[in-house]
């Protein structure tokens, strides 16, 4: 997971959102146009701005500032909907297959929060936070580890902090088929289907049609079960969006590396998989 700019000349397919490297990296960014000229890789841009990155890009999309998420969600859901994902890597290389807790919520299943908060302490109850299966569980008592603290117990331990989430099960149950409906790949299934292209449009300002085209071609590798090309996501600015472009990688098999040049973390990702 330490993918550095050379790698980049071997991608097929590019992301590049919240950044402009061709000013801020030129450098860098020769590897991306290396990719375009030998490989003939495509490159969209997500920006609210039109800078020199996004004027070589074969697809720009100007988003208003701070609607990265919701792009992004829209992206996982073409991804999911339209089977443009890895599933064997799915499968055998993420925990997509795993089965979570019966007890665990969305937030489309209770008033916008995932399940356990506590709206005095403003804080989670973990305890069903976790996979389902057999042996291991929550600490024994005498757990130095949770200072006597039994899991689940309360939304707020005497301490004032979150409650320590609890231990993983030996064995995690699983399904292989990714079907069961409390697997984590159907709970994130379920977690991004609010963010149509409809949505989308609403809250990043980019049209439907052109939101559509940008997902179409940025999953296209992934195209019949295609796992000989690879694709890159490069991000810089904010934490949260990391998770979120993992999880856009990781549907659609990727390795995500993370660099930090000055002060802004740049999110890479090159994959024989998207």
């Amino acid at each position: 997971m330490t993918n550095g700019w050379v790698d980049m000349k071997n991608t097929d397919m590019m992301l590049i959102m919240g950044g402009n490297p061709a000013e801020n990296h030129p450098c860098g960014f020769k590897w991306p146009i290396e990719a375009k000229r030998t490989r003939n890789a495509k490159m969209i841009v997500v920006d609210p701005r039109f800078t020199r990155t996004a004027a070589v890009a074969d697809l720009f999309c100007q988003i208003r500032a701070g609607s990265d998420i919701a792009f992004l969600g829209g992206v996982i859901r073409y991804a999911i909907e339209n089977n443009r994902i890895a599933k064997d890597y799915l499968v055998n290389f993420t925990n997509a297959a795993f089965i979570v807790n019966k007890d665990f919520q969305l937030p489309a299943d209770t008033d916008g929060v995932f399940s356990g908060f506590d709206a005095k302490s403003q804080t989670y109850d973990k305890a069903t936070w976790n996979y389902q299966g057999s042996g291991g569980g929550a600490p024994k008592k005498d757990s130095t580890a949770v200072t006597g603290y039994t899991l689940g117990a309360a939304a707020h331990p005497p301490s004032g902090g979150a409650p320590p989430p609890p231990s993983l099960p030996e064995k995690v149950d699983f399904d292989l088929s990714l079907q069961n409906p409390n697997c984590v790949f159907q709970l994130l299934k379920k977690h991004y289907s609010r963010y149509t292209p409809e949505m989308v449009e609403r809250i990043t300002g980019v049209p439907k049609e052109q939101f559509l085209k940008a997902a179409d071609l940025y999953t296209s590798i992934r195209k019949d079960g295609d796992m000989k090309k690879a694709g890159t996501i490069i991000y810089a600015v904010g934490w949260t969006t990391l998770a979120a472009l993992a999880a856009a990688s990781m549907r659609c098999a990727g390795t995500p590396t993370f660099r930090a040049p000055q002060t802004w973390p740049v999110f890479t990702t090159v994959c024989p998989a998207i």
